[in-house]
């Protein structure tokens, strides 16, 4: 593993740092890689119940590092011996790779447990598209917002117009595309982009408090509450009042659903295993 993903599991609550403070945590071809592997491997992971995305320094992420554009991934052996091959760098296929190192937002978004960005200083460019792909995000006073794809001549990458479509509504998105303008904390809270805003200092204890919550509920629950939501945002109100039925049942006919009814009763605090 490299050292530009950083990853801690705490108690349930994995923390994946995007590590290059020197360049705002600007994104690489290696480091996306890296990023959707380790995304993918939470997704699967029984230990994992909780997912904060953050960055580390004083930006989240600077979006892709434009210095990469061009570049070729050195780590992957078929780029390497293809990259100067007419085939290979067709658009097509280079729509392909871009296509493929887009997985992040998507495993974010769609990985059955609960998922938060962590963001302070600058979030730009492709990491919009992280960040708003992500169940919560809870910023810092120092956070701030920009699709910047216009600025570099580019129309964006990664889902962004999907997921700040959905946030902020197709209206305001626009706006946030055509005019790529900065958008400060306590604006973006305005218009919906964020949970919550915080003091700088109060950040890490704000989303640790956060993610407690949420590592301590019903990962099962959980899991298909995600699924409803998800689903809701493309189907129609008769096919969400089946599918709530069905993972009604599922849930209501689990271990946590018992443990949870018998602590209520009990008067306890329940203690969920996601079975």
């Amino acid at each position: 593993m490299g050292t530009d993903i950083l990853t801690t599991l705490e108690d349930g609550i994995l923390t994946v740092t995007l590590n290059r403070p020197a360049s705002m945590n600007g994104l690489t071809i290696s480091m996306t890689r890296e990023l959707n592997d380790r995304l993918r491997e939470a997704a699967a992971a029984p230990d994992v119940r909780v997912v904060v995305l953050t960055g580390a320094g004083k930006a989240f992420c600077a979006g892709g590092d434009i210095k990469e554009f061009e570049a070729i991934d050195r780590n992957d052996p078929q780029w390497v011996k293809w990259k100067d091959d007419p085939i290979w760098n067709d658009i097509d296929n280079s729509a392909e790779r871009t296509r493929r190192a887009s997985e992040g937002p998507l495993l974010l978004h769609g990985m059955p447990k609960p998922t938060i960005a962590m963001v302070r200083g600058a979030c730009v460019g492709a990491a919009t598209a992280l960040a708003a792909a992500c169940d919560f995000r809870i910023v810092s006073d120092t956070a701030f917002f920009s699709t910047a794809f216009a600025r570099i001549g580019i129309s964006g990458e990664l889902g962004a117009s999907y997921y700040l479509s959905k946030l902020v509504g197709i209206a305001k998105a626009r706006e946030l595309f055509f005019f790529a303008d900065r958008v400060p904390a306590a604006e973006a809270l305005r218009i919906g982009l964020v949970n919550k805003v915080v003091a700088d200092a109060e950040l890490n204890d704000e989303v640790t408090t956060f993610a407690r919550r949420l590592a301590d509920g019903p990962p099962l629950a959980y899991r298909f509450i995600k699924a409803n939501l998800n689903a809701a945002e493309t189907r129609t109100a008769e096919d969400m009042v089946a599918m709530e039925a069905l993972n009604q049942v599922r849930v209501l006919r689990s271990d946590d659903a018992k443990e949870a009814i018998s602590a209520f009763f009990e008067k306890r605090t329940p203690k969920f295993t996601g079975h």
